[in-house]
Formats: C-alpha cells, sequence, structure tokens
C-alpha cells in the first residue's frame, strides 16, 4: 500500500506505520522506532517530511489535573518533587540553549534540504521551550510572565557539569561555526555533541525514565502528552544527525576520527547531566522514582552504541560512566 505524502514521495506501508507509532503515546515504542528510523537512514527530505506531518502544538495540552495534582503534598515525597523540578528544569533550560546555538549549524550546512531541515529544528526547539514555560507557569506556578524570568529562575539550579556541556562545549563550537560556516569539521564535532550527545544520549535516556514512572503512576498526564510530543521531534532530529555524520564518514573517512575525539571528550562531562549534584556518589544513586542511576547509564550507552553502528563506528570511543 501507499499514499501520497503530501510532498509528491510516496508514502510506503511501512513508513505509515512508522508514522503511526510516533504519533503513539508510548515513549518506549517512540525509541524503538528511533531505533528503526536512525537504520534505515531517511533521506533529508523524508526527514522534513516526517516534520511535516507532526505538527503540534503547545498550547493544546490540557494541564489543569498536573496543576491538582502538583499541588497534592500527598501524591509527591520532598525528595521527588526536588528531583523532577530539577530534570525538568535541566530539559527547559536545554531547550533554551539548543534554540540559541543551532542556526550557525543551519547556516553552515552545505545543502539545502540539509539547511532547511535544521531550520525546523529551530522551530522545534523553540516550541519546547513554550512548552516547558507554560507548564512551570500554569502547573508550577512560577509566578513569572516572561519565558527570560522563567528560565532566569531554573539557571541556579544547573549544576557544573551542565553548564560546561551547554554553555562551554555546544557554544564554543557554534562560535566557531558562526565565524567560520565553512569549516566542515566544525560543524561535524557540533552535529556530534548537539544531535548524538545532548539529545540521542541525554534528553532521550532522560525523558524515557521521566515518561516511564508518569505512565506508570498515572501522573501529569497533560506533561506526559506534551512531553511525549517533545520527544517524537528529538527522535527526528537525532535521525539527521546520523544521516549527517554517516554521508560525512563516506565523503571522507578522516571524520570518523573527528566524530570519535569529539565523542571522547564530550562524554565524561555529559554523563554527569544525568547526575544531581546533591547525592553522595553521582555514578551511583537511587532516584525517588524506583529506579537506579545505572539502569539510566546502561540505556544511554547501548542507545549511543546503536547510533554509532548506524554511521558505521565501533563503540570504542565509548567511555564507561564509573
Amino acid at each position: 500500500m501507499a499514499i501520497s505524502s503530501g510532498n509528491g514521495e510516496l508514502a510506503t506501508g511501512d513508513e505509515l506505520s512508522a508514522l503511526d507509532i510516533l504519533l503513539d503515546g508510548d515513549i518506549d515504542k517512540v525509541m524503538a522506532q528511533l531505533d528503526k528510523v536512525v537504520a534505515a537512514a531517511p533521506s533529508y527530505r523524508k526527514l522534513i517530511s516526517r516534520w511535516e506531518n507532526q505538527g503540534w502544538s503547545s498550547e493544546t495540552f490540557d494541564f489543569s489535573r498536573d496543576a491538582e495534582e502538583w499541588a497534592d503534598d500527598e501524591m509527591w515525597s520532598d525528595e521527588q518533587r526536588r528531583f523532577m523540578n530539577w530534570m525538568m528544569s535541566s530539559f527547559f533550560i536545554g531547550e533554551e540553549r539548543v534554540t540559541t546555538e543551532l542556526l550557525p549549524f543551519a547556516i553552515a550546512c552545505p545543502t539545502d534540504d540539509q539547511r532547511i531541515f535544521l531550520a525546523s529544528q529551530i522551530a522545534d526547539e523553540a516550541r519546547h521551550c513554550v512548552f516547558f514555560d507554560r507548564f512551570y507557569r500554569e502547573v508550577m506556578k512560577s509566578g513569572t510572565t516572561t519565558i527570560s524570568e522563567n528560565l532566569a529562575a531554573e539557571k541556579p539550579k544547573m549544576h557544573n557539569e551542565y553548564v560546561e556541556l551547554f554553555d562551554g562545549i555546544l557554544h564554543d563550537v557554534a562560535e566557531t561555526l558562526r565565524k567560520d560556516p565553512s569549516d566542515f569539521e566544525a560543524l561535524v564535532r557540533g552535529v556530534t555533541v548537539y544531535m548524538i550527545v545532548i539529545e540521542g544520549t541525554l534528553a532521550l535516556t532522560g525523558a524515557r525514565f521521566i515518561l516511564r514512572y508518569l505512565k506508570e503512576a498515572d501522573r501529569l498526564p497533560g506533561f506526559r502528552d506534551g512531553f511525549t510530543h517533545v520527544n517524537r521531534d528529538e527522535s527526528r532530529h537525532v535521525g539527521f544527525g546520523v544521516k549527517f555524520l554517516c554521508d560525512a564518514i563516506k565523503e571522507d573517512e578522516r571524520y570518523r576520527m573527528v566524530i570519535q575525539d569529539t565523542l571522547s571528550e564530550t562524554l565524561p562531562t555529559a554523563v554527569l547531566a544525568f547526575s544531581p549534584n546533591w547525592v553522595e556518589n553521582r555514578y551511583d544513586f537511587d532516584t525517588p522514582f524506583g529506579y537506579h542511576s545505572s539502569e539510566m547509564f546502561e540505556y544511554a550507552m547501548r542507545s549511543l552504541s546503536k547510533k554509532l553502528a548506524a554511521m558505521g563506528m565501533s563503540t570504542e570511543a565509548i567511555a564507561s560512566p564509573a
């Protein structure tokens, strides 16, 4: 079976099935579908088509029950609130950072298809930031009136490694591209940091564990729905990153070493983005949601290994978090 995808191409039955899964509310299905998308290495045009078919508005989610549940002191322990607030703030601030830093990437991409896809991604990241801003105002009762006020209130909660990853490593490579958009090696490094490490390894893993708990506990249904939409977008972005790096390696084998060196430099800092700075051992701790840090680290490394395999890379660049 095949139908028009709306852009002159035909969508096959397999592609329609994949789209159905990406529109499903089960985050594990979304993650499993990401692996299939990555392995299939869809064209940039198909990734753009997915963006057109998966559009959504941050204003459509009903946060009324979420607000009632968040205010219920019998529903959340102090430690759960603290951990959940820290995790959500990590995403909120991260969405703003990547929205700001992505433009030099889009300018530096050598093809129109790549630039157009990254333009769509900038719009995605901005929408994610608006989604979190709305959640903080309406559910967490932040008392703020602007996105800037909300972000300023949450930024002090971020620890040194988080700041180094976003305001150091990611910002530096974006600045390099801003000054010289023709520096393709810097673009390869930036896509590795952004789409593979930050989005593909950290964000999707953290989201998977948050959403798994909220689904099992049947809490925060409005946030759960919206955050699943956020992660469908992130899955598409990661698919772009894997294809871009795979193409770069095919064009010139030396980029394989650039990717590996970038992973080796970035992962020791990035892996601690999972870890709140108040725990005694940031590599070995229990969360207040019934899972241990080792589960997150293991899931993240398996996820990264699959992306490297799709790019034709070995897993030698993955360092143990312990």
